[in-house]
């Protein structure tokens, strides 16, 4: 029989606003769930809350540098220090550093002067420890306050569509809000992303979004589908990848224009390899490409060892594909089924 995997005591983000309010925010935080946008949005309130800070992530990830950063005992009285580490899951320790990150996590006086958030977007680590030593994601487990975002209902979706229009002085009716998300997207980063766009379409005309606006400038279902299953690809996560791929042969979606939009996205991949560096921002200026996308891009491409060399294959199937999608008999669905598979091999 196996063995049910207790349920995680997450914490209410009521707190986590009343501690910002009151400037409260010492203390070892875990932050983790599906929705990015979130995540990054209580992290920057508290970042705007502290006396200073320090990013750290898979790439520049260092123990000692984390521990000048927040072992400079001010009790409260000059600020908080705050430490965030980002895609903690991917974290490759150097021996003993494990072990030394949760002797520092332990200080029973850390929540006096220090703040130290870890992001996951699953609570789990790839960089397993050995049997003698608790991982971190077990750690954190027992011992942070651990906030988990989830993807947001429609409703409180359609309320933060509202309130972002509100902000930009630009009218949305909830019909418009609804039809937003009837395309299919309900992560808030690319929400985001639409969105602005809607907004400054707007702004040029009678500053109002209407439902003629959405359709001409937010992608289809088939385009986010085939977004999806190139990230469930890029993810090694197949059984999601089989599942986009049925979605899209229900839509009734050419196999060709399928193909197409997988080719095109892992093109994008060569420009973000070839900028190097794990700086969002910077990436996104260099290669014109959204900041989000970029992000996804470079978290992807960690999973591989020789990025640039997947990539070459990846591109080399799906044009052996686009042939035999134009010259020959086999079922095309069974073709991109095929390319799937042999995608997993890489």
């Amino acid at each position: 029989m196996a063995v049910k995997k207790a349920k995680l005591e997450t914490l209410d983000k009521k707190i986590l606003d009343e501690r910002i309010k009151n400037g409260n925010i010492g203390g070892v935080y875990c932050f983790f769930g599906e929705e990015e946008y979130m995540t990054d949005y209580y992290a920057k309130k508290i970042e705007d809350s502290a006396a200073e800070c320090a990013v750290f992530d898979p790439d520049n990830f260092d123990i000692n540098l984390l521990r000048e950063s927040v072992l400079s005992y001010g009790f409260g009285f000059g600020g908080y220090k705050l430490a965030v580490i980002k895609n903690c899951g991917n974290i490759k320790f150097k021996s003993g550093e494990r072990a030394e990150l949760i002797n520092l996590l332990s200080e029973p006086d850390i929540k006096d002067f220090a703040c130290v958030i870890f992001k996951y977007k699953e609570l789990e680590d790839s960089d397993k420890a050995n049997k003698k030593e608790k991982s971190l994601s077990g750690f954190l487990k027992e011992n942070a306050e651990l906030f988990e975002f989830k993807i947001n209902n429609k409703a409180q979706l359609i309320r933060w569509i509202k309130n972002i229009c509100k902000s930009e002085n630009t009218e949305i009716s909830d019909e418009c809000a609804e039809h937003i998300l009837s395309r299919g997207e309900v992560r808030m980063y690319p929400l985001k992303h639409d969105l602005d766009k809607l907004i400054r379409y707007a702004q040029i005309y009678d500053g109002a979004i209407t439902r003629e606006h959405i359709d001409k400038l937010m992608p289809k279902k088939t385009e986010l589908e085939a977004f999806e299953l190139t990230n469930a690809i890029l993810d090694k996560n197949y059984n999601k990848a089989f599942e986009s791929l049925e979605k899209l042969k229900y839509f009734k979606e050419e196999p060709v224009l399928v193909l197409g939009q997988i080719s095109r996205y892992f093109c994008d991949l060569l420009p973000v390899n070839l900028a190097g560096g794990s700086d969002n921002v910077a990436i996104a200026r260099k290669t014109g490409m959204h900041e989000y996308k970029v992000k996804l891009n470079i978290n992807a491409l960690r999973k591989y060892k020789d990025p640039e060399k997947f990539i070459n294959n990846a591109l080399d199937l799906c044009r052996d594909c686009d042939i035999k999608l134009k010259s020959t008999q086999l079922p095309d669905y069974n073709l991109l089924e095929n390319l799937i598979f042999n995608l997993a091999q890489l």
